[in-house]
């Protein structure tokens, strides 16, 4: 009805700012606040803010506002790479909380965003030299240049980039992008790059990197199961199920590999294998409780 990509779908539901009820059959179902609500970050990703901010933005400001106010109560607008809300007069950025006031100039520079954090760790105390300019991510290094500073570790880079992964998805790219510069076979940095395309509709190079996890670990069950996710979201429904189960035979108390597996064995018509595993998740849940 939206056009709300089953990827994107789960990435607002794993962020809290929906509220669906489950039917008698495990399904979801959502109110017409909820419909509103998606309709309302569409547009927002139709003004071309990346997805990953506005799922990031909706989940700030439901933690802001008052429980019983709901989210389309608030008037939302895109400003530069921003989400704002107007209101009583005023506008201010849901990601810093900070109000805005209308000076001339400077909302250019504001809508380039603050570039992405040098992957650089000081020896000392020492700092580089007033309005020095800040190298970019993932720019040759030169100690000759800033002798204070050397490159971090391949786990350092890895750590920030896990870090950052939640609050600023950007530069964990970049720092996951870096680590695999270094080492193309760090298992972790696939699955974690992956996730990150895999949330911005990049469907093919999520695949990419999720299929590098697993020639690296080719039983490493969240790969397994982001790669029945990404088979789901292209439509490959039978790839998908057959990932589903090795993702189940890799952690059989993978409760979301079982519940998507149900939804697939439903939709081909063996009813028997989709109440069984749907009756597993069942369990699982309550043993979690």
């Amino acid at each position: 009805m939206i056009g709300v990509s089953a990827g994107r779908l789960r990435s607002y539901l794993r962020a809290g700012v929906l509220t669906p009820e489950r039917g008698t059959r495990g399904e979801l179902r959502f109110s017409f606040q909820d419909l509103l609500l998606l309709r309302k970050a569409e547009g927002l990703v139709r003004e071309r803010i990346p997805p990953h901010s506005v799922r990031r933005a909706l989940q700030k400001l439901r933690a802001r506002l008052p429980s019983e106010r709901p989210l389309t109560g608030v008037q939302l607008a895109a400003e530069g790479r921003s989400v704002v809300v107007h209101e009583d007069g005023a506008r201010w950025q849901v990601e810093s909380g900070q109000v805005l006031l209308a000076f001339d100039g400077g909302a250019a520079a504001a809508a380039e965003g603050d570039p992405p954090v040098d992957m650089l760790r000081k020896l000392d105390a020492a700092t580089p030299e007033a309005g020095a300019a800040r190298p970019a991510s993932r720019t040759e290094y030169r100690a000759d240049v800033h002798p204070e500073l050397v490159p971090a570790s391949l786990d350092e880079i890895y750590e920030v980039a896990c870090a950052l992964d939640d609050t600023d998805p950007v530069n964990a790219e970049a720092g996951y992008r870096e680590v695999l510069d270094q080492n193309p076979d760090h298992a972790d940095a696939h699955i974690n790059l992956g996730r990150i395309l895999h949330e911005r509709g990049e469907l093919g190079p999520a695949e990419g990197h999720y299929q590098r996890a697993l020639a690296v670990r080719p039983h490493d069950p969240t790969a397994t199961f982001n790669i029945g996710v990404v088979l789901e979201d292209q439509g490959r429904h039978n790839e998908a199920l057959d990932a589903y189960r090795r993702a189940i035979a890799a952690d059989p108390r993978n409760a979301d590999a079982h519940y998507n597996a149900a939804r697939l064995y439903d939709q081909l018509g063996d009813y028997g294998a989709a109440l069984r595993h749907l009756r597993i998740c069942r369990d699982l849940a309550r043993h979690e409780r």
